[in-house]
């Protein structure tokens, strides 16, 4: 809008010269004025725009309403100011009538005539002064109402942009989803195959000797067994030994077989059947890898970690009983020793290999708290070796009372959480296990179990049931081990579901067994025993 017609006076003095005379005055005061006919016009006048307003008295007693409407319709940051100039001596003038007019205007100053030009010229300026004022506020107004739209604008953009964003993270969320899912049944696959192929090869080569084979068909159907991870304590040399026994006509009449192992090692703590696969395949591999003959060993030998990080496999501080098949064939090169343990990878002709042994050794080593490495070099032979964790003697695992035995021992130490929301089974394995000497608390769930943990009391082995409501053993499992990392599980479960075994081999870096229903109470004593020695292994150096 033009300012000048902002800023301009508006007269309506219907009589005489007296609009005349004041727009001279006001004009000679430096204000620009328009001279209104009526109470419409100058209504009509002002909605364009304009300063103030001079009226006469007369003028707005002839008003119907037009302008007393205008005034009410102004928009918040308006008060349009009016100069009334009242007759002389009038009645209004001198304070005896108040018109109906006079209280709907508002803003108004009412002046007797006759008047100073003075005077006329300086109320009419204070008049346009407030004008000005309020039209600051108009424009500070707008202002604000544009910052307003603006920052309107700006979160609408944003929150597009989180929504974007929030979209291509729950896309990358579901893309890890989808390969930690695929990940899980390949390795499933890759160990059922593994096992697959050491039963295949084997029982074939074996098929000549009626009576060994007999024997050897047995191991090996024990060896297949899909299941979690069963670690109990075993003796490095009479393991050994059986393998010989084992391996003596599938190897052949080339390869010289030799075991370097003290009589007097500690035992080892690993899953027997899974271990003698593990050692079996090795064996195979480092036959085929001299095809002109050669020699195997089989060697075991005590170690002592003092500094975790510090060692070539990564293993943790503690006791450890290294395992190492070693052959004098013709090695490998710098690539193929780097993929050698990749699932899958094999240097053999098709149909003569997997490539699974050697990443099924080295995910047996590690799923066990140990370690693997390899070491070749071409025309120097291969030597695997595998570490596992000590089954310390004296420990607590190893004062166990099983029941039925009225003895008494060391195993009262033993602090032991059962969790089951079936009060007669949880009841039932609490005395169980207080029969064993161990000392049991009891939750009826996995929040009054993590409530006792956060209580700070001592637990040092914690038995599930994986089906309950609210929080399963699984969730259970992590939660707990949030707080306390080493603590050892024993999962009890009815269920036959493969993916339940793989949840409980990757819940975390403790010790985790799993048990299905129903359990004697020897088998669970057993389980209870390996778990707390695998822990006291890990803990002997600590």
């Amino acid at each position: 809008m033009d300012t000048t017609t902002e800023h301009r006076v508006l007269i309506l003095a219907p009589r005489g010269r007296d609009a005349q005379l004041a727009a001279g005055i006001l004009a000679r005061a430096g204000m620009t004025c328009r001279v209104c006919t009526d109470v419409a016009e100058l209504v009509g006048v002002a909605v364009e725009g304009a300063g103030a307003a001079l009226l006469t008295e007369e003028a707005l007693d002839g008003d119907d309403g037009v302008l007393l409407h205008w005034v009410t319709t102004q928009p918040p940051w308006a008060d349009f100011p009016f100069v009334v100039l009242a007759a002389p001596r009038g009645d209004i003038a001198q304070g005896a009538r108040t018109p109906a007019w006079f209280d709907g205007i508002g803003n108004a100053v009412l002046l007797e005539r006759p008047l100073g030009a003075a005077a006329l010229a300086s109320a009419v300026r204070a008049a346009l002064r407030a004008r000005r004022r309020q039209y600051e506020i108009r424009a500070y107004l707008a202002e604000r109402e544009l910052a307003a739209a603006r920052l309107a604008a700006l979160n609408a953009s944003l929150e597009t942009r989180v929504a974007q964003r929030t979209g291509e993270l729950r896309t990358a969320y579901d893309r890890l989803e989808q390969q930690a899912r695929e990940r899980e049944e390949t390795e499933a696959r890759l160990a059922q195959a593994q096992r697959i192929e050491a039963l295949g090869r084997l029982a074939g080569m074996a098929a000549d000797a009626a009576d060994r084979g007999a024997s050897i068909t047995g191991r090996l159907l024990t060896f297949a067994r899909r299941g979690a991870l069963r670690a109990e304590p075993i003796s490095p040399l009479p393991l050994l030994d059986g393998l010989r026994e084992l391996l003596a006509h599938t190897l052949g009449v080339g390869i010289e077989m030799r075991i370097a192992a003290d009589p007097d090692l500690p035992t080892l703590l690993a899953d027997k059947g899974q271990l003698e696969t593990v050692l079996v395949n090795l064996a195979v591999n480092a036959r085929d890898a001299m095809p002109e003959g050669g020699t195997l060993m089989l060697a075991a030998a005590s170690e002592a970690v003092p500094d975790a990080g510090a060692h070539l496999a990564g293993l943790a501080s503690g006791g450890y009983l290294r395992l190492s098949v070693s052959d004098t064939g013709a090695g490998m090169s710098a690539a193929t020793l780097a993929r050698a343990s990749e699932p899958f990878f094999t240097t053999k002709p098709s149909g003569q290999g997997t490539g699974l042994g050697l990443a099924m050794a080295r995910g047996f080593a590690h799923q066990s708290g140990g370690g693997f490495t390899i070491e070749s070099a071409p025309g120097q032979g291969t030597t695997v070796t595998l570490w596992f964790p000590q089954a310390v003697r004296g420990s607590v695992a190893s004062g166990l009372t099983l029941p039925g035995s009225k003895a008494r021992s060391v195993t009262a130490l033993v602090r032991v959480l059962v969790v089951d929301d079936d009060a007669i089974v949880r009841e039932a394995l609490a005395g169980q296990i207080e029969d064993w000497g161990y000392s049991v608390a009891q939750a009826n769930n996995g929040l009054e179990a993590l409530a006792h943990l956060d209580g700070g009391a001592t637990v040092d082995l914690l038995i599930s049931d994986f089906a309950m409501p609210g929080m399963n053993g699984l969730t259970l499992i992590q939660e707990a081990r949030r707080r306390r990392p080493a603590l050892p599980v024993l999962l009890l479960t009815g269920y036959a579901d493969a993916s339940i075994r793989l949840a409980v081999e990757d819940a975390g870096p403790g010790s985790t067994a799993l048990l299905r229903k129903p359990v004697s109470g020897t088998a669970l004593a057993e389980r209870a025993a390996a778990l707390l020695a695998q822990v006291a292994a890990h803990a002997s150096l600590g």
